[in-house]
């Protein structure tokens, strides 16, 4: 028997966690979440999520930190880790790959679309 995908969202704007929820549910994902980065990475590295979608400016540390921090770890280097990044510029976006993150979401995030990316980024 195939094991629920868990994904972790690092994020406190309520629209985008009630994206997440809905998805979570015609998906059949297991949804975890966090309000700030640390609590996603210490969620991280507890629960070994199979993706991580992020804000890119979360409070305590930023997505950008929360990657670098995970990628370090053997336990949870190879988990998918996708940045909420509206706005960002192509170098901000550069810099998430260079720190191990696998794609951006761009704001406002569709239930089709993030149906259709999250085929590419969970294992």
């Amino acid at each position: 028997m195939k094991e629920t995908p868990t994904v972790l969202l690092v994020d406190d704007q309520e629209p985008v966690i009630q994206v997440f929820k809905e998805i979570g549910e015609r998906h059949g994902l297991r949804m975890i979440f966090a309000e700030d980065g640390q609590e996603g990475l210490d969620m991280a590295k507890e629960e070994l999520p199979g993706l991580i979608v992020i804000r890119r400016n979360c409070p305590t540390l930023d997505a950008l930190s929360v990657s670098v921090l995970l990628k370090q770890s053997p336990d949870t280097s190879e988990i998918p880790i996708v940045v909420i990044c509206s706005g960002a510029t192509p170098q901000e976006k550069e810099s998430f790959r260079d720190a191990g993150c696998n794609g951006c979401i761009e704001e406002p995030i569709s239930l089709e679309e993030l149906s259709k990316r999250l085929k590419e980024w969970l294992p």
